[in-house]
């Protein structure tokens, strides 16, 4: 047995000295064949890549709607897009090329796509510590996958797959368009996709004005965009950013001392708004037709909102309702328009648009009952008949019929006012005056009329439908109309649409009402020392710089306005409850005015505002104030008088001597008669009422009713159907009524009419001066 050992041993020896060679060699040539694989696969299997589509085209954006001056409002995410639009090197500022490589590839501008140390240190960690602690993957290798859109479940072939790419990527093109392309691309968390957004987003910026702190925060995001969401974790975001700076004083990108003064950089981000301004706004823009086409832009859409003032009137409404919340208010709305160009500069349709009480109803579009707020156009038409701001209108008792039966409407404080000048009645938003104005000018179909010219699409029935009532309120309106409207007066007559983007094409204005006229009204509106008898000196309405205004309240305050103007700006304001709910004595001037107020007071800090020169055809003259005409010579001194403005051809002439008597009072027609023995007279024994001759006489006759224009309709459950229709008017003696269609008998003294459907004039006669004075009715059965 030894010996079969001894002779077996030396064999095996001596056959190592041979093999092991062979074993050398053929280990160094798979030494080489690897080595000649690698360089292979690393510089020309790249060659025989495709670049994926994505990458090759830029990067497609979302719409992206703006402000006028370009600050975001919303993006719109659609499938496949970006918000971001195509950039140049040159556009990213050095400091966030430099922050970004060094969070995210420190050897970016010397490896060719693959960071071969990074990925030896990347193994080495992930053995240690038995799972995946740190990536390795290259600033190239990420842009692959963000342009490919796969962030998850993605398997070791994508993997492999991006380094090839990657390398194409390093073979093709510069390193300058990689990071740029990469910083085009890349999320930073809340909507902000791509650097330029993120820019904007956080800190209002563009991108060549961040500093250094503001691009290291920026390059710290992308990691975990949601995890370092610095609305929801800023104080993890602000660390990551310190470790940037700290790295890139490291890498020698930046000195100790700008390392030092960026971490100490207090960062201003901007208001979170979740990517979601204006909501209401946006909403009005998406079902107007002026956004045809826009959804398809691939540059941001330019609205004509000014962020800024959007801003301020949100929270000025906020602030304001949460005033009057134990008011039983809850809801409102405000609108600012530019008058040169009709553009919409500011649009809140409710407090809180997320509300689940109606939030998201518009009350900028939402039609409501329009208060006082139309009698500027009653009157507006009144001066385009010949009457001036001197004219005097009778505040007196009034009743007219209405669908409803009789309606007798009265002033806000129950009292009647007797002779008031247009200026004042209008000023003090006088319910008996602007009726009877509206009498005077030819009834509801004339103020509809108007009204239409000026944009109101809300009056869908017959103006007949309305009565005299149009003027005070009985018809509804949308706050945006109204307010373009309003800034119909402020061009001083001419008419355009609201506009809601910026590069919408202007027309040319539509002229639809007198300049004269109009620049008189904006007068009257802006007379704070006319309004006193109703609202007091230092009322919401009185601003430290002329602006014309106008309140107005529904019925049973359910509704208040405020709207008013200057040259420049339109602003607009509704307060009221969504669900009609009436406030607790709330009127425009408690209501509305002081959000308009705000408003404008910021307008004219921020945006500056003036006041209308005076027109070569204004001229201005010394009236009486109970006759609105100057005095007659032998009163000159006897009497006050007050300045009144007038269009050159309208000065009226001096009031005939038969207007004071011996002791120098104002004769005021018989009418007042009444009224001045009354507990309302304000004159005491400054007027007399009696007869006066000449043009003056003809104001002895007045019918009371029906108005002109009246609609009645016949009941079957009423008596005789409801066709008995009183007639009633004054005058110096005896009135008989009489009509060529309508039968017309005396009951106890009264005259009725007995009506059948159609359309019916009737006549009433003083027989005590011969004068005759008309008025219609509309009969309709139901």
């Amino acid at each position: 047995m030894a010996a079969r050992l001894s002779t077996s041993a030396p064999s095996t020896l001596a056959e190592l000295p041979e093999r092991e060679p062979v074993r050398r060699r053929w280990f160094l040539k798979l030494v080489l064949l690897g080595m000649v694989a690698g360089l292979l696969l690393y510089h020309v299997a790249p060659r025989f890549v495709k670049l994926p589509p994505e990458l090759l085209r830029p990067p497609e954006p979302s719409v992206e709607l703006a402000d006028k001056d370009g600050k975001p409002l919303r993006q719109l995410q659609v499938e496949g897009q970006r918000v971001e639009r195509p950039l140049l090197f040159h556009d990213v500022p050095a400091s966030l090329v430099a922050a970004t490589v060094s969070a995210e590839d420190q050897r970016f501008w010397s490896h060719g796509g693959v960071d071969f140390l990074g990925l030896v240190r990347a193994v080495i960690d992930s053995l240690q510590a038995k799972r995946a602690v740190s990536g390795a993957s290259t600033i190239t290798q990420q842009l692959v996958k963000v342009a490919r859109g796969r962030y998850t479940g993605r398997t070791w072939r994508d993997k492999v797959d991006e380094i090839f790419i990657g390398r194409k990527l390093e073979m093709s093109w510069s390193k300058e368009r990689i990071i740029t392309e990469y910083l085009q691309r890349v999320e930073y968390g809340n909507q902000r996709m791509g650097c330029a957004a993120a820019a904007m987003g956080y800190f209002q910026k563009p991108l060549k004005d961040l500093s250094l702190a503001e691009s290291a925060f920026l390059a710290g995001l992308p990691q975990a965009p949601t995890r370092l969401n610095p609305y929801k974790n800023f104080e993890g975001a602000k660390k990551r950013q310190e470790w940037i700076l700290s790295r890139m004083k490291d890498d020698g990108r930046i000195t100790d001392e700008e390392a030092a003064h960026a971490m100490e950089e207090k960062l201003k981000l901007v208001k979170f708004t979740g990517g979601f301004e204006a909501p209401h706004f946006l909403d009005l823009l998406f079902q107007s037709p002026q956004w045809a086409g826009l959804e398809e832009r691939h540059e941001a859409v330019k609205t004509t909102l000014d962020l800024e003032l959007q801003h301020f009137c949100e929270q000025t409404l906020r602030t304001k309702i949460g005033r009057l919340r134990e008011h039983q208010v809850h809801d409102g709305a405000v609108v600012v328009l530019e008058n040169a160009t009709g553009r919409v500069r500011a649009l809140v349709g409710s407090p809180d648009y997320f509300d689940p009480e109606g939030g998201q109803i518009n009350g900028a579009t939402a039609p409501r009952s329009a208060g006082s707020t139309l009698k500027a156009f009653t009157y507006l038409m009144a001066l385009q008949h010949g009457d001036t701001p001197a004219t005097i209108i009778d505040d007196l008792p009034v009743e007219y019929m209405t669908p409803d039966g009789l309606y007798r409407p009265e002033n806000y404080d129950h009292k009647s006012h007797g002779p008031v000048s247009c200026r004042e009645a209008l000023a003090n938003s006088l319910n008996l005056a602007a009726v009877r104005v509206l009498q005077r000018v030819g009834g509801p179909s004339v103020l509809a009329g108007a009204l239409e010219a000026a944009g109101i699409t809300t009056l869908t029935e017959d103006p007949e439908h309305y009565g005299l009532g149009l003027t005070i309120g009985n018809a509804e309106v949308r706050l945006l109309e109204l307010a373009n409207a309003y800034a119909t007066l402020a061009r001083l007559g001419e008419w355009l649409p609201v506009a809601l983007t910026e590069d919408a094409p202007l027309p040319a204005p539509v002229r639809r009402f007198e300049p004269g006229p109009c620049w008189l009204l904006a007068d009257m509106l802006c007379d704070n020392q006319a309004r006193v008898r109703s609202f007091g000196l230092n009322s919401s309405l009185r601003l430290p710089f002329p602006a014309a205004v106008k309140t107005g309240t529904s019925t049973d305050y359910r509704d208040n306005w405020t709207v008013g103007f200057t040259p420049e700006f339109t602003v607009a304001v509704w307060v009221g409850n969504f669900d009609r709910r009436p406030m607790a004595h709330v009127s425009g001037v408690t209501g509305a005015a002081p959000v308009w107020r705000e408003v404008f007071t910021w307008l004219e800090k921020h945006r500056g505002v003036t006041w209308y020169a005076t027109p070569e055809d204004i001229t201005e003259a010394d009236v009486d104030p109970l006759t609105g005409r100057p005095l007659p010579a032998e009163m000159a001194g006897r009497r006050p008088v007050v300045r009144e403005k007038f269009l050159v051809d309208h000065v009226p002439s001096p009031a005939p001597g038969d207007r004071y008597d011996a002791l120098g009072r104002v004769v005021l027609p018989r009418l007042y008669q009444r009224w001045l023995l009354g507990p309302d007279n304000w004159l005491g024994t400054a007027a007399v009422a009696g007869d006066l001759a000449g043009e003056d006489a003809r104001t002895a006759l007045h019918i009371i009713s029906p108005v002109p224009g009246t609609t009645v309709l016949l009941d079957p459950d009423l008596p005789d159907h409801g066709s008995r229709l009183p007639l009633r008017a004054r005058g110096r003696g005896t009135v008989d009524w009489h009509s060529d269609s309508l039968e017309v008998t005396s009951e106890n003294g009264s005259s009725i009419a007995r009506l059948r459907t159609g359309r019916h004039r009737l006549a009433a006669t003083d027989e005590a001066t011969g004068e005759t004075l008309e008025t219609w009715v509309v009969v309709r059965s139901l």
